[in-house]
């Protein structure tokens, strides 16, 4: 397909297509867009399978969010207007047809995820205006087969409260500077980078705007390639009120080094339980509380 088309709106500006691609592996192969409703928005989009076919759907129930494509191949997907939710969620019938998404397009996202699509290995590195709808990115990435964050990909997220697992159990080695910067409504930090085991450094002032947050739980939890916690990485939080396991290591065999942030310090003490569990490589570890640790 190429080139995305665009759609005109009823007010004459004009809405950039959101464009994915699948590969299908047999003939007359069901695939079915993981889309709902959000509060009171609910779907209103054209879809262009690029088989030939084209529907018009007007509901999350609209049967035809269902298509069946007569050959296997490669199919670059085409949605224009209003998207409210899309979300894979690690269902397992489709998961493994995503390879790559072309276009993030225009279509008033406000829940967007990819759980679970261990074949998607491609993403646009510009172009993320039309992202700036978005509230919830739980599970945004969360076991994916990405290797790289876009610097920029948050920029207009300005709206997002929750990074529940957005980017856990990914390969990334690295995470953008300022990445979460413009990010000020998050409140949940929660298994974030979980069990990101190749991540080898966190940015300094990483969450410095990120003053609502609430929750650090498990946020860093089993990412063992990490050299060492940036000072003062959590100072402008000081309304976290749990840090539970958000260091948390498998077993003594990780590259944590340096100081340990004396969270346990903070008045009121925040819920700290495991947040250092294993990394005695810490120089300070001995002083960590125990319940701590």
């Amino acid at each position: 397909m190429g080139i995305a088309r665009r759609l005109t709106s009823v007010t004459g500006g004009e809405l950039e297509s959101f464009i994915f691609r699948i590969v299908t592996t047999s003939a007359n192969q069901t695939y079915e867009l993981p889309i709902g409703d959000y509060g009171s928005n609910t779907p209103n989009f054209t879809v262009n399978w690029d088989d030939g076919t084209d529907n018009l759907i007007q509901s999350s129930s609209d049967v035809n969010k269902l298509h069946t494509f007569s050959s296997a191949g490669t199919y670059d997907i085409e949605l224009n207007g209003t998207v409210p939710s899309f979300r894979v969620n690690n269902n397992s019938l489709y998961r493994g047809l995503y390879t790559a998404i072309i276009s993030w397009g225009e279509t008033s996202f406000r829940a967007l995820n990819f759980h679970g699509c261990t074949n998607l290995t491609s993403v646009p590195t510009t172009d993320f205006e039309g992202l700036s709808t978005l509230f919830n990115l739980d599970n945004f990435f969360r076991s994916t087969g990405i290797t790289s964050l876009p610097s920029g990909l948050l920029d207009y997220m300005v709206n997002v409260t929750s990074f529940v697992d957005s980017f856990s159990f990914m390969q990334i080695t690295s995470i953008p500077s300022g990445f979460f910067d413009n990010c000020t409504q998050v409140t949940s930090f929660n298994s974030t980078f979980n069990q990101c085991f190749n991540l080898s450094a966190i940015p300094s002032g990483l969450f410095d705007n990120n003053t609502n947050v609430t929750n650090f739980s498990s946020t860093f939890k089993s990412c063992t390639s990490i050299g060492s916690i940036p000072t003062g990485l959590f100072d402008n939080c000081t309304s976290v009120t749990t840090f539970f396991s958000v260091f948390r290591m498998p077993t003594t065999s990780n590259s944590l080094i340096g100081n340990a942030p004396e969270l346990w310090t903070r008045n009121p003490v925040p819920l700290g339980l495991y947040a250092f569990r294993n990394a005695t490589g810490l120089s300070n570890y001995a002083s960590i509380p125990a319940n701590w640790k």
